[in-house]
């Protein structure tokens, strides 16, 4: 047993006298030296290594012995030993070349996706028009074009090379699982089940006509001499259309549902169907290799049978899946466990790829039909299961994006192979040709106008079944059916597969003859794909506003300003909420109307109505006086005469505002820096000391649960817009609660206010100073704003101002809670526990007070006053973001309404003004607030005039508060 305290192992046995936690021998009676010897080696571990040196030199040995008795046996030739040894080094050096590119296969996928982050970023900021899969489809195609050119190749274009060579039925199984569950299961069932028959005749009749027409084309018109299983085979391919893009661009514009419904249903089913015709007909061309085993001749009789097995067992797979699914998400029933929500995610993504695959590979039906059905079921039955329905929305979406990204960037990087290759042609140029690029652009009108004419020869029949239709809707139809992914799929598939198989055909000149076939496929595929996403999609929105598809222009007007105006009443009642407390009781309004333009349209009415609504929305325990001294005098007129803006405004503050830089020369300026900078030499020594313990156990963990308040507290606040979710200063106070949590478990006072400053004033300073001055150039560029120096000092007492009102209120409210919830039942006492811990939190406070009073005022009334013009416009764009998730606006709208607002915003961040025009001075707003009738001060405001006899110039000049 070792002697150690609190050794883990000391009540362990250990025959060798040594713990091997400590280090530390048992006390033994040793009966001779041999005894200590042998410890001596088992500590040290000799035995085993003399152990290892006899193996080693046995093996070597026996090896030795060999190689004499094979060269024996050999006649002692040397030569042939040498050979063998050269060759096995040689197959080792290939191993070890075929194992890195595996390893590269890792790289292009990952790649794409980060290329694809910064796509996103561009369009979405200067091109949101362009669809992103078109930019990914071009940056794969310049990296395919690439491949063969660029000499020697580099590890990306390997990595490449190994996805584009990657089997057709694997690239079939990733893909369309993923991309097709989240489209049936976003699907309006109600609307669904209303136009199934509908979907039902734009997905098998239209997409054999389409196939059909589409095969003659090519047959009749194309010089290349395909047979016309081929040509049927690319028919379906390019019958399967994609609405992702349009999709975004329906939601975005708010088109009508049944709309909506026509497009992403259509594209779901005929997704289906077309795989079924695919199906048939590559089969029927595989069979032309002459290979055994590879294709089969299908007849009409047979062709009719296996489509009616490949869609009804497709279908019946796909329900049974979706069955089981449901039943696993009723079991999954924890809704207050995260785990079981996550659980419940990866069910449904198993159950789309099980699905899948057991009914293409395992039960030869079809998996896209599969897919579709079992997504629906879920849809149908087990959405109201899923414990969080957010999460599994967002998992899918992001799996949708990683798929869509990395399969138009493989089928860009194929079709960039196939455009610029020369292999195929034994010579005679390029496998593209000028006449092919005017082949493609002819391909791509036919196309159009094949599908314009099948959608209209049906249209008497849609329109009469299901939700119905009408011209103009069929018109938008036609002409939104782009090509994407399933058909990239396909082709991508197609070609790999006839790559595989012609590699056992004898005949050379054939084999090269099935495989540019197929790359010419795929490249007219890629190429379609390219057009329709590049021409329809992005001038589809106009199309849409143009045939009147969307809410007429003048009636959402009305629906947009109706809900600005809900806005500002909303955004005035926050306002009046926050001048209940006492560090805002000061801002002027005249500031809030500068840098809130909206804010010019208040009124007196509208605001005395905001004033009584916040009362009535406001339990009368909790109800606090608003200061609104600051306010009324901007907004009352008087019905006589009206106060001149010369004595409105004090003087020298309606004079040329000046610049922040001409203030650094003052004094008071220099003394808040100094104070900064010597409180930060001060405090970086040290935190806390925890070393020293503390047998406090009840105070310990009621400080442990006050910390856990105020990280929660943070976050409300972050939610609410007082505080940032981005950047140092929101990282400073939550790594301040880190260490006062450390401290609390050593039985330390609470400190997290100096905590918060010794990180503020570590690495974190330097960093911040960089972020802000990259991001005060940014904006400037971008913007195209005067140009203006960027204020160091400033910055400064900005983030120290910031920190301290943020720290107050944070504390306030976790004092709040904290009595709330540790009051005894039926008494309003505290235990001295729990006072000890109030105190100390109302001491952080006073620490916070302390640094506001040593900075200049005017320099903490301006960051006062535009840090409530943050907090208003951040709950403006909370408005807005509600109503966009409840449906009841278009992201389009929204983003232009948040757009406006992240403008003012930024003007907001770079004000450095100390006054505003017209703002009035303190015997101005006296003056006038005692010239209202008091009829006029109604309800919670008619206390006015007498607080406006004692307002003070600052919240600043009031004493700290008491502990």
């Amino acid at each position: 047993m070792c002697l150690k305290k609190n050794c883990p192992l000391s009540n362990l046995g250990n025959s060798d006298g040594i713990c091997c936690s400590c280090e530390r021998k048992k006390p033994q009676n040793h009966k001779g030296a041999h005894k200590s010897y042998r410890d001596f080696i088992v500590r040290t571990n000799i035995d085993l290594i003399v152990i290892a040196f006899f193996i080693a030199w046995l093996h070597a040995d026996t090896v030795r012995a060999s190689e004499t008795s094979t060269m024996a046996v050999d006649g002692g030739s040397g030569e042939r030993e040498s050979d063998i040894d050269s060759l096995e080094v040689e197959a080792g050096h290939d191993a070890a070349e075929e194992e890195i590119e595996t390893a590269y296969a890792v790289l292009f996928p990952w790649f794409i996706e980060i290329i694809g982050v910064f796509v996103y970023y561009a369009l979405s900021r200067w091109c949101h028009q362009i669809p992103f899969t078109a930019i990914m489809f071009l940056i794969g195609f310049c990296i395919g074009f690439c491949v063969d050119r660029v000499k020697p190749r580099n590890i990306l274009l390997e990595s490449s090379y190994i996805w584009t060579n990657i089997e057709g039925e694997l690239i079939i199984l990733i893909f369309l699982p993923g991309l097709l569950y989240l489209d049936s299961f976003n699907i309006d069932i109600h609307l669904f089940l209303q136009s199934f028959l509908q979907l039902v005749v734009f997905a098998f009749p239209m997409v054999l006509g389409g196939t059909a027409l589409t095969a003659l084309v090519a047959y009749y018109i194309f010089p290349y001499g395909w047979s016309f299983d081929l040509c049927m085979t690319f028919g379906s391919i390019l019958s399967a259309t994609d609405p992702v893009a349009v999709a975004v661009l329906l939601n975005e514009l708010g088109a009508p549902p049944r709309l909506k419904m026509h497009i992403s249903g259509e594209s779901l089913m005929n997704d289906g169907s077309a795989v079924v015709f695919y199906t048939i007909f590559s089969s029927r061309f595989f069979y032309e290799f002459g290979l055994d085993g590879i294709g089969e001749e299908i007849g009409w009789g047979k062709g009719f049978a296996l489509f009616f097995r490949l869609a009804f067992g497709g279908a019946a797979i796909g329900l049974a899946f979706g069955i089981g699914t449901v039943f696993i998400l009723f079991h999954l029933d924890r809704r207050l466990s995260g785990e079981d929500s996550v659980i419940q995610v990866v069910t449904t993504i198993s159950a789309a790829y099980l699905s899948f695959f057991t009914s293409e590979i395992l039960a030869h039906c079809s998996g896209i039909i599969a897919v579709l059905f079992c997504g629906v079921t879920v849809k149908a039955f087990g959405e109201t299961l899923l414990n969080n329905l957010q999460l599994t929305h967002h998992f899918w979406e992001i799996t949708e994006h990683l798929l869509n990204a990395l399969l138009f960037a493989l089928g860009g990087s194929v079709w960039g192979e196939i455009i610029g290759d020369q292999t195929y042609t034994e010579g005679q140029g390029r496998l593209f040709a000028r006449q092919d690029w005017g082949y493609l652009a002819l391909l791509y009108v036919l196309l159009m106008v094949i599908r314009m004419f099948l959608i209209y020869s049906f249209y008497p029949i849609t329109k009469r079944i299901g939700i119905g239709t009408n011209w103009k809707e069929s018109l938008f139809a036609a002409y939104g059916g782009l090509r994407g992914a399933v058909g990239i799929a396909l082709a991508l598939s197609l070609h790999a597969e006839t790559i595989h198989f012609t590699s056992s055909i004898p005949n050379e000149s054939a084999q090269m003859s099935f495989r540019t076939s197929t790359a010419k496929v795929f490249g007219f595929t890629g190429g379609i794909a390219f057009l329709t996403l590049f021409i329809n999609a992005t001038t589809c929105g106009p199309l849409l506003i143009k045939l009147g598809l969307v809410t007429p222009t003048e009636t959402r007007k009305k629906v947009l300003e109706n809900y600005r105006q809900h806005m500002i009443q909303f955004t005035l009642v926050e306002y009046v909420k926050l001048m209940t407390e006492d560090r805002f009781q000061t801002v002027d309004f005249m500031v809030m109307k500068e840098h809130i333009p909206f804010f010019n349209e208040i009124t007196y009415d509208k605001f005395m109505i905001a004033v009584q609504k916040y009362k009535d929305i406001t339990p009368s325990k909790g109800y606090l006086e608003p200061s609104i001294e600051h306010v009324i005098p901007y907004l009352y007129e008087p019905e006589t005469s009206h106060p001149s803006n010369d004595e409105k405004v004090s003087p020298g503050l309606n004079e040329t505002i000046t610049d922040r830089r001409s203030i650094l020369k003052s004094s008071t300026r220099r003394d808040s820096v100094a104070n900064i900078r010597k409180n930060r030499r001060r405090r970086v020594a040290t935190v806390y000391d925890l070393n020293e313990v503390f047998d406090e156990k009840e105070v310990r963990e009621e400080r442990m649960i006050f910390v856990h308040i105020l990280r929660a507290t943070y976050h409300r606040l972050i939610e609410h817009g007082e505080l940032d979710s981005r950047g140092f200063m929101p990282y400073s106070m939550f790594r301040s609660l880190d260490f006062a949590s450390d401290a609390a478990s050593k039985g330390m006072p609470l400190n997290d206010w100096d905590a918060m400053q010794a990180v503020s004033n570590s690495w974190v300073r330097p960093a911040e100073k960089l972020l802000h001055r990259l991001f005060h150039w940014k904006e400037v560029f971008k913007r195209k704003h005067k140009f203006r120096t960027f204020d160091i000092d400033f910055m400064e007492i900005f983030v120290q101002v910031r920190q301290a009102l943020v720290f107050t209120r944070a504390h306030e409210s976790a004092q709040n809670i904290f009595k709330r919830e540790f009051v005894s039942a039926g008494s309003d006492a505290l235990t001295a526990a729990e006072k000890n811990v109030l105190d100390e939190s109302k001491m952080q406070m006073v620490n916070a007070d302390k640094l506001l009073n040593s900075l200049d005022k005017d320099d903490v009334q301006v960051i006062k006053s535009h840090y409530v013009c943050q907090m208003l416009l951040n709950k403006s764009a909370y408005y807005f973001e509600k109503l966009a998730r409840r449906g009841l606006i278009t992201e389009r709208e929204a983003g232009q309404f948040l757009e406006e607002i992240e403008e003012y915003i930024f003007d907001v961040l770079e004000c450095r003004e100390i006054s505003h025009k017209h703002e009035m001075s303190l015997d101005a707003k006296k003056k006038m607030i005692s010239s209202i009738p008091s009829y006029m001060l109604r309800g919670s405001v008619n206390n006015t005039k007498e607080r406006a006899q004692v307002v003070a110039a600052d919240v600043d000049t009031a004493q700290p508060l008491p502990v």
